[in-house]
């Protein structure tokens, strides 16, 4: 618990801290930084960006004052060296220079270095429009800011492996469906998404861990901060297998559009989460789920018996000052939890079903309510207890 609320009030710092280390560490890198013109170079567009990057040192700005479209027999853009900037000419009209391909195949972008932004671009049409591999190293220091990821058919952007002050910053997701993902991440520390928008695609930010060694896991400050979620196919975010998560600020989750759906869906022996500030709906599904798993891996391998399932399950969840402002069911379901959940007094929820639902929960996790709490309208130590009994049902 308490390393829960340390993690929220680092959060205060936490986008100056990620610049200021980004700054003073590639800072001791440059020597004769210079700004590269893409449209300086012959060839096509793919041959002119790739003609600047061979060019480009630590330090440098490739300024992309063109589109770049990669047809079907163009690699994929390639990123290995450390240090880079990738920066969009500013454009009228508030459009931005991109990369696309011209179908959706394969990648588009693929960066296996530390030190890198991509700021003022856009990223369209392909399988994984940047995919980030850490190739067993630690990565560190890489900033998206300001850019837009439209029609990834698997991802927007997808870590894959372990990192280390990750900043996505003022950035849209359209129909990508995941938006920013990770994937399998031991070493997950100083992940920061904020100020973004999502809209379509199916799970809009995807921190998924759940091949990482329970053993091993280091994971701290990873804060999704003050982004907007309109309707995904079925989550706004989706936790598995993480630890120290806080999700704070959003503004706007509306929640999903198919009946197993949810504003926040966390699984698989996802530890010491922190919700606050958030105002959620679901008009199908539940707004919240605290859930085991039902099957080993991403949703793909061993299923998992029941009598196994609570060994996944999930814990120590705290909400603080939410509002749910309607869940067509339970606003809160729980499969096999543990640990505990606090509800503090300063949450509004509203559903047409129950408030709280929950099964294989009832020995192992924990419920605590504060009396101001307000449940469909009423506050928490205001309702009978045929009321709560009707509003709270947890089965073992």
């Amino acid at each position: 618990m308490h390393i829960m609320f340390v993690v929220y009030f680092k959060t205060l710092f936490m986008k100056l801290y990620l610049q200021v280390i980004f700054l003073v560490l590639i800072g001791l890198q440059i020597t004769n930084a210079k700004t590269i013109k893409v449209s300086s170079k012959k060839g096509s567009s793919v041959e002119k960006l790739n003609k600047a990057y061979n060019e480009a040192k630590a330090g440098d700005v490739i300024l992309i004052d063109i589109d770049i479209v990669f047809k079907n027999t163009d690699k994929h853009f390639t990123i290995k060296k450390s240090g880079i900037t990738f920066k969009g000419k500013s454009r009228s009209n508030n459009k931005k220079y991109g990369l696309t391909k011209e179908s959706q195949k394969n990648n588009l972008v693929v960066l296996q270095a530390s030190f890198t932004t991509f700021e003022n671009l856009s990223f369209s049409n392909a399988v994984n429009l940047i995919r980030v591999e850490a190739n067993k190293q630690l990565l560190t220091n890489i900033s998206i800011k300001n850019c837009s990821f439209s029609k990834g058919r698997y991802t927007g952007v997808d870590f894959r492996g372990d990192y280390k002050n990750i900043l996505v910053e003022n950035s849209n997701f359209t129909d990508c469906k995941f938006g920013v993902q990770t994937m399998d991440s031991v070493i997950l520390n100083d992940f920061l998404v904020t100020k973004c928008v999502f809209k379509g695609g199916d799970h809009q930010i995807s921190i998924d861990n759940a091949f990482a060694d329970t053993n091993l896991i280091d994971h701290s400050n990873i804060i999704i901060d003050n982004c907007e979620f309109y309707v995904a196919a079925r989550f706004n975010v989706a936790i598995a297998n993480t630890r120290n998560a806080v999700i704070q600020n959003n503004k706007r989750m509306d929640g999903g559009l198919q009946s197993y759906s949810q504003a926040i869906h966390i699984e698989h022996d996802t530890r010491d989460l922190l919700i606050k500030h958030n105002t959620m709906r679901n008009d199908v599904g539940s707004a919240i789920i605290i859930f085991s798993t039902g099957y080993t891996g991403h949703g793909n391998g061993r299923k998992i018996p029941n009598e196994e399932k609570i060994d996944f399950g999930s814990s120590n969840i705290t909400l603080d000052g939410n509002t749910i402002t309607f869940s067509k069911k339970p606003a809160i379901s729980i499969g096999y939890g543990k640990g505990f959940l606090k509800i503090k007094g300063n949450n509004t929820i509203n559903a047409e079903d129950r408030i709280i639902s929950g099964y294989a929960t009832k020995k192992t996790m924990s419920i605590e309510v504060d009396n101001k709490a307000t449940f469909n309208g009423k506050k928490y130590k205001d309702l009978t207890a045929e009321e709560l009994a009707k509003l709270i049902v947890i089965k073992n």
